[in-house]
């Protein structure tokens, strides 16, 4: 079950709360609330928000123009840009494409018509003709073509996996060529906060049981 919490909407100064699915996240735009030649309910200009999962930060996302659709519960980005960090803002990658749809009931962001993914931090460049990011899960996933490239190395095929940073991509069908390995470090996920919490247990080797 989703849980329900407010985003809020900055619009020329002004704040205006929004009852919808989310993970506490907050947008903030500049200009004029208009309504939409395409129907939009509002037409944010220089729209932005903090995309978080669990309490914990999984990077920003903006566009130029943002309309709001289905009583504010999805959002269309019109030259959307996403830049992707670990919880502590390590950047990983930034994804940008002509536009991009994000569903707040399921913390999921549509981009599509040629979207680019590049990450600083692993040495690699991704372009697929449309991905899903889900924000809970923390992946990007593709049905459609993608070309991915590292350096000299390429990969082509027919739908992938892949964490933000591009640190593990795999290709799903049509796979042709290899990345090699990824420069920089990956990330380590972070443990379950009531891991995080436990106290360390003894690591001290039992001794085996003598064989009768």
């Amino acid at each position: 079950m989703t849980r329900r919490l407010p985003w809020h909407l900055t619009v020329a100064g002004a704040a205006l709360g929004v009852l919808a699915a989310c993970d506490g996240q907050r947008i903030s735009a500049d200009g004029q609330t208009r309504t939409a030649a395409d129907s939009a309910e509002q037409l944010l200009y220089n729209a932005s928000t903090v995309l978080t999962a669990n309490g914990e930060r999984r990077g920003d996302m903006r566009g130029d123009t943002v309309g709001t659709f289905e009583s504010m519960t999805r959002f269309r980005f019109r030259r959307i840009e996403v830049r992707f960090t670990t919880p502590i803002g390590r950047p990983l990658a930034v994804l940008t494409a002509p536009f991009g749809d994000y569903w707040l009931a399921t913390g999921t962001l549509v981009a599509a018509d040629t979207v680019t993914v590049v990450s600083d931090s692993s040495g690699r460049r991704l372009v697929a003709e449309a991905l899903r990011y889900d924000v809970a899960r923390n992946q990007l996933v593709s049905h459609s073509s993608f070309t991915a490239k590292s350096g000299t190395r390429s990969l082509t095929g027919v739908g992938f996996t892949s964490d933000p940073g591009l640190f593990t991509n795999k290709c799903a069908a049509r796979c042709v060529g290899s990345l090699g390995a990824a420069g920089g470090t990956a990330p380590r996920p972070r443990p379950p906060a009531a891991e995080r919490r436990r106290a360390p247990a003894d690591t001290a080797p039992v001794p085996a049981s003598p064989t009768p």
